[in-house]
């Protein structure tokens, strides 16, 4: 039996519309090694939003939206308005 492909999508299915693909480069955008600015974090939503309407994903919008409104708390900010991942400081295991 051959080992699953991780899944990197929140709340939605990965295997449809090429979605997997776009949600690991937003998550890599968002995570440990990627984060920034505010810029940076817009910047991530919209390639994930791009990459979701170039395959033709009808989720788009509706992830534009909730990447662009809760965001903040799963983004790796290098100091402003704070330090790291809002999401690790409160869920240690996340």
């Amino acid at each position: 039996m051959a080992d699953k492909e991780r899944q990197y999508c929140l709340f939605m299915d990965g295997s449809k519309h090429n979605r997997n693909a776009g949600c690991r480069a937003h998550d890599n955008a968002y995570g440990i090694y990627g984060g920034g600015t505010e810029r940076d974090r817009r910047a991530a939503d919209l390639a994930l939003f791009r990459h979701m309407r170039a395959n033709r994903d009808p989720l788009a919008f509706v992830v534009l939206y909730f990447t662009t409104v809760y965001g903040w708390f799963f983004f790796n900010y290098h100091g402003r308005p704070w330090r790291g991942q809002l999401v690790r400081k409160l869920f240690r295991r996340y």
